[in-house]
């Protein structure tokens, strides 16, 4: 089913179904039931076929029982396993910190003060996580057929965030997922749709017979579509549930704040620790206390007043179960103007409802967590930019690409923000440079600016860099509310991707029937590419040619053979990469590696005139 298709049925449930919250829940637990009984007759009946199969193998022995043996039961067995493989997937225990009743009772006495409203919902371990999230979450212990352990998980950054009575209305919208009967079965239903996804990703991959096969996409879509309208009307449910427990204005104040802090934390906090690995060698092992010092600070008002709008613009779609924040407001009655920013909390819940001792404890433990899974990668990128630093300082400024490589350079070392000025300035005089308008554009449109468009529009001229210019456009679309534009950009990014197919195979895959060409490097592109193999003595030879394109003709494309003496396999392989790495060129190069697999097209290299480069300098 195509999402247009799917989009379409969603639209119709939920207008067939408003305010018939009941129905809805009867929907979808009839298609739920439907599904079982198909799984269950599909289990039956392969299990049948494949023990009668065995049975005649065993007790008839010959040629043709054997043959047909294999011929129906390996089938049969195939759908079993693929069945049981889908239905019987253990999730593992959500991570976290558990926290108990005796180390924060202020916690533990708020939830039983929701729990006694929302009818006695009751978890089997409450856990703090490093997240900006609260969540309830039910493990199966028997797959598909339930059985759920109970999570409750609090964010200890939303806690930091968020006032007592902000976080206490998003806890209660977690307790109302589990409390009444409907609500507890379309939970219930919810987590079905991906038990579901697992089973038919099971059957496709284990070639499920074309009957079975014709009853899961009968059936998916329905309950799907069922399950996703079901689940966002639950959402509405547990909006409003939250506002009795607290106030609307306390569900609303939450809801607007978690917009706002779930993308400063990203482009600011996250961003900046990200650019210590400029200085230090070891990641920071306090950055959970920094972040609680940085969520008790002002947002830039300017900043937040843009995310909040942005917020408010997106229209709720079929890509989440939660509704657009606009939506979710309405229904709360509550109207917001994004000028009129939430207010810095005067209380954090974290001081509320955690004792000293137990907040402390956690974020030196997600502090801990954290550094030593960044440690590695942290390393790498310190060491990567302490050469990138001597690249800097060591650029020749009468290169002819030197402006360009220092803001290359700029922007591995400090980020896109860095070099704006300077990239305006390089784009005056080189307009049509592709990557440097990408670097324009992506700019402005992760900052929710619509000026980045145009540069992202020419970037995507340049036909490798079409998918992330267009991706960019859409994700700006996505943060300010525009669903209608993102589909035309789908419709364009598929149409190239169908045409990428064919232009890649073509760069890909020389052949001694192409016809080569001689190569006209610009003088920086050739200095580039000499150094880059000047660097690594044990290449002998390099050959660059071209060929004649059908499909994307203006789109510059080279091949580079390189004769690489006494290396083989992975080393020789690694100088390639660095080569390419290293050239300089905004054309797309397929290395070859002569005395491989590619040795005859390679061989037609050498007689293109001119196709040889002049590796060794001559003094």
């Amino acid at each position: 089913m195509t999402q247009e298709r799917f989009d379409q049925m969603v639209s119709e449930l939920e207008t067939k179904y408003r305010n018939r919250h009941g129905a809805l829940v009867r929907r979808a637990a009839f298609y739920a039931m439907l599904g079982y009984a198909g799984l269950g007759l599909a289990l039956l009946l392969s299990g049948a076929i494949c023990a009668a199969m065995i049975g005649l193998i065993i007790f008839h022995p010959s040629f043709a029982t054997i043959k047909i043996g294999l011929i129906v039961g390996v089938p049969a067995g195939l759908v079993t396993l693929a069945v049981l493989k889908g239905v019987w997937v253990r999730l593992s225990a959500p991570e976290g910190l558990p926290v108990t009743r005796k180390d924060s009772p202020k916690l533990f006495a708020m939830i039983d003060e929701i729990s006694r409203q929302a009818g006695g919902v009751n978890f089997q371990k409450v856990l703090l996580t490093d997240d900006l999230n609260a969540a309830v979450v039910q493990t199966p212990r028997l797959g598909i057929f339930g059985w759920y352990k109970t999570y409750l998980l609090l964010g200890l950054p939303l806690m930091d965030a968020m006032s007592p009575d902000e976080f206490k209305a998003v806890v209660a919208h977690e307790f109302a997922h589990l409390s009444n009967q409907d609500g507890r079965l379309g939970s219930w239903i919810y987590r079905l749709r991906s038990s579901w996804m697992r089973v038919m990703n099971s059957l496709a991959e284990n070639g499920a017979p074309g009957p079975m096969m014709s009853f899961v996409d009968w059936f998916w879509p329905r309950f799907n579509a069922s399950a996703f309208v079901l689940s966002r009307s639950q959402e509405y449910q547990a909006d409003a549930f939250a506002a009795k427990v607290t106030s609307p204005q306390a569900s609303a104040r939450g809801l607007q704040r978690l917009s706002i802090e779930s993308r400063r934390l990203s482009h600011h906090f996250w961003d900046n620790v990200g650019r210590e690995t400029s200085n230090l060698a070891a990641p920071p092992q306090d950055v959970f206390h920094r972040m609680q010092a940085f969520l008790g600070t002002e947002p830039d008002r300017g900043l937040a007043t843009r995310w909040l709008a942005g917020a408010l613009a997106m229209e709720t779609d079929t890509t989440d179960t939660h509704p657009g924040l606009t939506d979710r407001l309405n229904a709360l009655g509550v109207t917001c103007n994004p000028e009129n920013l939430p207010p810095l909390p005067e209380k954090r819940a974290s001081d509320e409802w955690l004792d000293i001792a137990v907040s402390k404890n956690a974020r030196d433990h997600f502090s801990q967590m954290w550094s030593n899974g960044a440690s590695s990668r942290w390393q790498e990128l310190h060491r990567e930019k302490q050469e990138l630093k001597k690249e800097l300082e060591a650029i020749d400024p009468a290169r002819e690409d030197a402006a360009w490589q220092r803001l290359v350079l700029r922007t591995r070392l400090h980020g896109l923000e860095s070099i704006q000025p300077d990239l305006i300035a390089f784009l005056m005089e080189h307009p049509d440079h592709h990557i440097a308008n990408y670097y324009r554009g992506r700019y402005l449109a992760e900052e929710d600016d619509d000026r980045g468009i145009p540069y992202l529009e020419k970037a995507a001229e340049k036909p490798d860099m079409t998918i992330d210019a267009l991706g960019a456009i859409a994700g700006l679309y996505g943060r300010t509310g525009r669903p209608g534009e993102i589909a035309a950009l789908r419709r364009r990014a598929e149409g190239h991707d169908a045409k990428m197919k064919f232009a890649m195979e073509e760069r890909n895959t020389p052949t001694l029937r192409d016809h080569f060409l001689p190569v006209q490097l610009t003088p920086s592109e050739r200095e580039s590419l000499l150094a880059a193999i000047r660097r690594h003595p044990q290449v002998k030879g390099a050959w660059l040619v071209t060929k004649e394109m059908k499909h994307f003709p203006a789109w510059r494309s080279f091949f580079l053979a390189l004769d690489i003496r006494g290396l083989k396999g992975e080393p020789a392989m690694a100088i390639l990469r660095q080569i390419l790495s290293d050239f300089a060129t905004e054309a797309y190069c397929l290395a070859l590696l002569r005395g491989s697999d590619h040795e005859p097209v390679a061989q037609l290299f050498e007689k293109v005139e001119g196709a040889e480069l002049p590796i060794y300098k001559i003094d």
